[in-house]
């Protein structure tokens, strides 16, 4: 008596699922065993992205310093400086005080001098 259907077609679909495998699993025996399959390389190469995150740089006020001096001797504009300190009179300032600079402002940059040449009329 054969078995039912089901079965039959249960150990038919593990036979065409296990064969592939065994017959992988069988090796050349012409190759050598000690000999490993190339290697592939590839070359990648690292960008790291900009960042945007600024620190903080602090300046202890001396005696006579000024706020558009330490403006003018850190390149940043005075009225950031005093927004970012919470300064409302630029005359008003104290030897000690501890101020956050903002950002330095770009390098100028400089225009090519232009020549021009002026043609006498007759």
């Amino acid at each position: 008596m054969l078995p039912p259907v089901n079965a039959r077609l249960g150990v038919m679909v593990a036979i065409a699922v296990l064969l592939p495998l065994g017959a992988a699993a069988c090796g050349d025996d012409t190759e050598s065993a000690d000999t490993l399959p190339p290697l592939i390389t590839t070359t990648t190469s690292t960008t790291l992205p900009q960042t945007t995150t600024t620190t903080v740089s602090l300046y202890t006020i001396q005696s006579g310093d000024s706020l558009s001096k330490i403006a003018e001797k850190f390149n940043v504009d005075q009225a950031a400086l005093m927004m970012l300190n919470g300064i409302s009179d630029p005359d008003h300032i104290e030897a000690g005080q501890v101020l956050k600079m903002p950002p330095p402002l770009p390098a100028p940059t400089t225009a090519p001098a232009s020549s021009s040449t002026v043609t006498p009329s007759t």
